[in-house]
């Protein structure tokens, strides 16, 4: 059976109700004149008191920052990473698309970690995607990615989950924290790769689309993940 393309043809109720669900799911605004600062929403052992830097926008990641950098727009690259960062290789399935990448050059130095972390974030996103919680959401068309700092310490083991940036559906924030915890680790990571504080300090990014749906009720999605080393 084909899945057919589900565009969104609905009415004011409809959009009332998409509207009001992103509403609902919004964290709450910071008070006025409050200096933003990054959330911790796991902390699995105590590794550093140090203040966690801001969201950082095209730039190298430091310890806490988030890369948004843009795709090229070349999804056709091989089942591996190359050693330039940004490009974005095609994952998933027709039914189930997604697009992986890495985020900066420290990434794509360690391309065979970086790569081994994004496929078990995505294998989990897969998972996640088809609860019945997540399958039923609609999500607004101006939907950020969730942006998210994990810290292992030098043996591979997470310790801590920062949320640097929220999606603005708390649901698809909790669904990214939960993946993580369950897809970052790694056995025998590289000591080059290690951060001057002795730990590995990865930037994740997800983002999800509603891709199709055969009951215009429960969706399949359009994931895209990224990974920067810190």
């Amino acid at each position: 059976m084909k899945i057919a393309r589900w565009i969104g043809t609905a009415g004011l109720i409809a959009t009332a109700l998409m509207v009001a669900g992103c509403a609902q799911d919004k964290p709450p605004e910071a008070a006025p004149g409050a200096a933003p600062v990054p959330q911790m929403v796991t902390d699995l052992s105590s590794v550093s008191n140090a203040s966690i830097d801001p969201l950082g926008t095209h730039a190298v990641p430091k310890r806490g920052e988030g890369l948004l950098h843009e795709s090229s727009g070349d999804t056709s690259g091989p089942r591996t990473f190359g050693a330039q960062p940004g490009l974005s290789r095609s994952a998933g399935t027709d039914a189930n698309p997604g697009e992986v990448r890495l985020l900066n050059d420290k990434a794509a130095k360690f391309a065979n970690f970086s790569q081994v972390i994004l496929e078990r974030i995505f294998a989990q996103l897969r998972i996640a995607e088809k609860t019945e919680e997540i399958s039923r959401t609609k999500l607004p068309t101006d939907i950020k990615p969730v942006v998210i700092t994990a810290i292992m310490d030098k043996s591979g083991k997470l310790t801590e989950l920062i949320l640097e940036q929220h999606s603005g559906k708390a649901r698809i924030d909790q669904m990214m924290l939960n993946v993580c915890k369950k897809a970052v680790w790694y056995r025998n990571p590289p000591p080059e790769a290690l951060a001057e504080d002795g730990n590995y300090h990865l930037t994740i990014q997800g983002r999800l689309e509603n891709y199709a749906s055969t009951d215009e009720t429960h969706w399949s999605f359009i994931t895209r993940i990224g990974l920067g080393i810190g």
